[in-house]
């Protein structure tokens, strides 16, 4: 018969070997997860292809941009003398098509009623309608399919404007984001960390740049998409982003809208062409600059990847390659492999 002296001392030493064993188990997973580590980093495993599940895309239009000249030189001055190694594939997102659906121009109606345009529209063409203030000189053109729409007025030659300095700049972004509210620009699409501003004073009816807000008549408030696939998105020209109002002392005075709707869950992966051909490309004149150079010579400081949204209407947002030069001026080259586009 065993002795209560035997079974615990049997019990002791299986709780012994019982450790033991937990122990070594312990060491063999995470020797086994070290060696997929090192696995993984010696020999990473290949990227997914691209999916290209689009097609062949139609070739990107670059015609809102400047054109690049002939006697345009360009120099790499990078920090490293080199252009940059990018990613070699990216996103292309669909647009959907602007079609008019039943009821929108009765919510176009009241969507701009409610900054004061309460009339009847006249009808430009198709799906653009044209509403006028009975209570102001300003009008709003309005395409009821896209929602996009230009406002203009007489603010030229509207004392209340040509005499009055805007409050402050904080005030007039706040106008300014309060109107486009009514036409669903969301800051989730629109962020307030991408607000540009900048300040102008009317001379003789012309509007003219000025560095201080004490001097200026009208702050312009330029509204910038934000990131897709945490790459940027430029316009093709720098003064004419897709949103952007003329804000006075206590009203909006000129604005416009000119978005895509861009579709961020319906996308494909397609491969890119890499900075050295692009830069190549962008020499002979296959690119665009986002404003008019001031020299015929253009350093390159760096390359980033970016996606060009067009006012005009294209089924696709395209990536494309950013040559970054000084004051603010760039180029770009569509960043997709030629042998994914069509080149008609």
């Amino acid at each position: 018969m065993t002795s209560l002296t035997e079974t615990a001392f049997f019990s002791r030493k299986a709780f012994k070997w019982l450790i033991w064993g937990l122990g070594a188990l312990l060491v063999l997973v995470l020797l086994i997860v070290l060696g997929k580590t090192i696995a993984s980093t010696v020999f990473p495993p290949k990227p997914p292809p691209a999916t290209v599940a689009f097609g062949k895309l139609p070739k990107l239009d670059l015609s809102e941009g400047y054109q690049i000249k002939s006697n345009t030189s360009f120099k790499i001055e990078t920090i490293s003398g080199q252009l940059p190694n990018l990613v070699d594939k990216a996103k292309v997102f669909a647009i959907d098509t602007d079609e008019s659906s039943f009821g929108a121009l009765e919510r176009t109606k009241i969507r701009v009623s409610k900054i004061g345009f309460t009339g009847e529209p006249q009808e430009v063409a198709g799906n653009t309608f044209k509403f006028q203030d009975p209570k102001e000189d300003r009008s709003i053109t309005v395409n009821i399919a896209s929602g996009n729409f230009v406002l203009a007025s007489n603010y030229q030659n509207d004392p209340q404007v040509i005499s009055t300095r805007p409050r402050s700049l904080e005030a007039a972004i706040d106008l300014a984001r309060n109107f486009f509210n009514n036409f669903d620009i969301t800051q989730d699409d629109f962020p307030q960390d991408k607000i540009q501003t900048a300040y102008f004073r009317l001379d003789g009816g012309n509007l003219t740049k000025t560095p201080a807000l004490s001097s200026a008549n009208l702050v312009e408030v330029s509204f910038q998409r934000n990131s897709l696939d945490d790459l940027g998105v430029i316009s093709p020209q720098e003064n004419n982003p897709p949103v952007k109002a003329q804000v006075s002392e206590r009203r909006i005075v000129e604005a416009e809208l000119s978005r895509l709707s861009i579709r961020p869950h319906k996308f494909a992966t397609y491969p890119l062409k890499g900075t050295n051909k692009a830069f190549e490309q962008l020499k002979t004149g296959f690119g665009a600059f986002n404003k008019v150079p001031t020299t015929s010579t253009i350093p390159i400081r760096d390359v980033v990847l970016s996606y060009l949204e067009t006012r005009k209407f294209q089924n696709y947002l395209q990536p494309v390659y950013v040559f970054k030069s000084d004051n603010g001026q760039i180029a770009y080259v569509s960043a997709v492999d030629d042998s994914w586009t069509t080149q008609d």
